[in-house]
């Protein structure tokens, strides 16, 4: 593992510079693999409309920032809108470069979601197994995924290292949006503290099945409240139907 906070911090920002840089993507212990780049999600445009005009609601004409999305548990469908939030930034907002940050070390899902490979990603580069990898694509290849990656330690050690070393900070200062899938709040109190680093946070639910109490439980961790919306997913009808408003 990568020893010392400020070290932490300076070994990802010099990584960050070397990957996203295709001038400097050659250089030794870094990849950007010039054959590699993220593939269409495997649900239609209307789930990601939906989710850029909820959004769009929450965050208003602010242009840049770190959103947080989260649930209070899994298989309530919070990794796919992390990616359609993601994806309708890189459309409609992404000039100067969305990154979509994997932090489910347990059981990551966003590799699965745009096809390509697991690993190396986030997790191997904080342990000192591997190179930082980013994957690109969308619209101009303005959308960049970090990968969990394959983890050899504790999660909740390595989510508690990306809080209290800045990390998020770190992306923002070459990402205009940082778009964070974390892990459920009530799996690792460490997504407290990596939540309220956010500029915004969207709490996900499923329609009919998670509880205004599992909801409200998410919200009770949140400081700047008035930043935090719920969404709803997973509604019966063929387009999903999104339920949200400011908590």
């Amino acid at each position: 593992m990568i020893a010392g906070h400020a070290s932490t911090a300076q070994a990802l920002r010099e990584a960050l510079a070397a990957t996203a840089d295709r001038a400097r993507s050659q250089r030794p212990g870094y990849a950007r693999a010039p054959g590699e780049a993220l593939g269409a999600l495997p649900f239609d445009n209307a789930f990601v409309d939906r989710c850029r005009m909820a959004f769009s609601k929450l965050v208003g004409l602010d242009d840049e920032g770190v959103v947080a999305i989260s649930s209070a548990r899994r298989k309530d469908g919070r990794s796919s809108v992390a990616a359609a939030v993601a994806t309708a930034l890189a459309r409609t907002r992404g000039g100067g470069g969305v990154l979509l940050v994997d932090l489910d070390f347990e059981r990551p899902v966003q590799t699965n979601l745009f096809s390509v490979a697991p690993s190396p990603g986030l997790a191997d580069f904080l342990e000192g197994r591997d190179r930082l990898r980013l994957v690109f694509g969308g619209p101009g290849r303005q959308l960049a995924l970090l990968p969990a990656g394959q983890r050899l330690g504790d999660p909740a050690q390595l989510l508690h290292q990306v809080s209290r070393d800045g990390l998020l900070s770190v992306f923002r200062e070459r990402f205009q949006w940082v778009v964070v899938d974390l892990p459920p709040l009530d799996l690792h109190p460490e997504v407290a503290g990596l939540a309220n680093q956010a500029n915004w946070h969207i709490i996900v639910g499923w329609h009919r099945r998670s509880t205004v109490d599992q909801l409200r439980e998410v919200q009770e961790h949140l400081l700047a409240r008035n930043r935090a919306g719920f969404l709803l997913t997973g509604d019966t009808t063929r387009i999903p139907s999104w339920i949200r408003r400011l908590v």
